[in-house]
């Protein structure tokens, strides 16, 4: 079956058609597999099928099989039949996208280089965390080709290479929109941040809802059985945060739409969204990390902590947690100011208490860092249980450097981005109507 235009079926190119059909037979009866797949891992030639045809290129169920093993594989989810069933379809969409970038930065003398790669594999064993020239074996031990990383590497950087040439002197971003954009990081200087990725799914027509909606649930269903949030948007998001793993860094208010922006503000970090529906499309977002705002803004503020920690043995019983947690409230109410507080360390005679010294906010772990950015100084904090025992802590001075607004450039920069975010997918939406796309098994 032949789609064109929106999906819908169109009338085939006999020319185009018949080389397909030529290109097919040929790889059939050939010895070998010219695609994406290199020598040493050409599948018997018997078992090659074909899935799609984009623009007289083929995607064989090889294609297919080995970006399944490299989601799967490199997930928590469960290796069977009917989890590559659900995620087949959506797959095989992905690469005959892929496809497309590829053939269009071929035809626009687009090319990564060897550098650019090289560096994609390290921040990829960085991602992994493996020793330094160890992603190749990493993969092979899951069944997963080089050639499929590769493959998606260059795609990635090809496309986004692609668009910026293209587009970029097309776009204009006017000083009425860096004011604005000013004057919303202003309001917000005294709200949280949010640390957060994305999985974007455009609807591009009435027509697509309820199958872009599906597409969303089946998502959050795979993240709830344990896939990886980067994974599936590399393979699945259409936005340009795809490339790195749907990461779109520190946002504050003003950055996302007002729907997104409402979610991520009720969500608990570590948590996932449900399909966000928005003007052109849904999001699913992922909060790694909320920060509050003085320690936001105020990313090289110092702080001198004191700390009281009363030890509890992990199996002791019930009438000595009981009996710490009355001690530790009666410090936390009675301790008035940072000398009391140490004179009552010094009494307590634990050595895991005492003064922690200067430090800067940004290097302490985030539990503590959103504590001591806003508890008042010479205020003892809630008793909190730590691996020791019961753990409190006071501020005892507090240096905050001024806050930083970013500079016109920086904001031009960004609105760039997002202006080409929407002409790279308007330009993949053109290709994918005027190509010759065949699925010949799944769709």
């Amino acid at each position: 079956m032949v789609y064109g235009s929106k999906g819908s079926l169109r009338k085939q190119n006999p020319p185009r058609l018949a080389n397909a059909l030529a290109l097919a037979l040929a790889i059939s009866l050939s010895a070998g597999f010219a695609g994406t797949v290199p020598a040493q891992n050409k599948p018997p030639t018997q078992m090659l099928g074909i899935l799609a045809v984009v623009n007289d290129e083929p995607i064989s169920d090889f294609d297919l099989d080995q970006r399944l093993n490299f989601i799967i594989r490199l997930s928590s989810l469960k290796d069977n039949e009917k989890t590559r069933r659900t995620l087949a379809p959506r797959v095989l969409r992905t690469l005959v996208n892929e496809t497309l970038r590829l053939q269009e930065a071929k035809n626009q003398n687009v090319t990564v280089t060897q550098k650019e790669i090289r560096r994609a594999l390290a921040q990829e064993t960085t991602r992994y965390r493996l020793p330094p020239g160890q992603i190749e074996p990493f993969l092979k031990s899951r069944g997963v080709s080089m050639s499929t990383l590769i493959r998606q590497i260059k795609a990635a950087i090809g496309w986004s290479k692609l668009i910026r040439r293209k587009f970029l002197r097309t776009v204009v971003v006017s000083e009425e929109e860096i004011d604005k954009a000013l004057a919303r990081f202003k309001e917000s200087l005294n709200k949280p941040r949010h640390l957060a990725a994305e999985i974007f799914l455009p609807v591009e027509s009435s027509n697509d809802e309820a199958k872009i909606r599906q597409d969303a649930d089946k998502i959050i269903g795979e993240l709830n059985r344990g896939a990886s949030f980067r994974l599936l948007a590399r393979q699945f998001s259409q936005s340009t945060s795809a490339r790195h793993g749907g990461d779109i860094g520190w946002v504050q208010p003003g950055q996302l739409t007002p729907e997104v922006e409402a979610v991520l503000s009720r969500l608990p970090p570590g948590t996932v969204s449900k399909p966000i529906r928005t003007a052109t499309g849904y999001h699913i977002v992922f909060l790694r990390e909320r920060r509050a705002a003085v320690a936001m803004v105020s990313q090289d503020a110092t702080v001198v902590i004191r700390q009281i920690i009363l030890p509890v043995a992990a199996g002791a019983a019930r009438a000595e947690w009981e009996s710490q947690s009355s001690l530790a409230k009666t410090i936390k109410d009675t301790a008035n100011g940072c000398a009391d507080f140490g004179t009552i360390s010094r009494e307590l005679g634990s050595q895991l208490s005492g003064n922690i010294g200067r430090v800067k906010v940004k290097e302490l772990p985030a539990q503590i860092r959103n504590l001591v950015s806003t508890i008042p100084v010479g205020v003892a904090s809630n008793p909190e249980r730590v691996a020791q025992g019961l753990r409190i802590i006071m501020v005892c001075d507090r240096t905050a450097k001024a806050s930083k607004l970013p500079d016109r450039n920086r904001i031009r920069r960004t609105l760039q981005a997002r202006h080409l975010d929407t002409r790279a997918r308007r330009h993949l939406r053109a290709l994918r109507q005027s190509a010759f796309i065949e699925y010949r098994a799944l769709r």
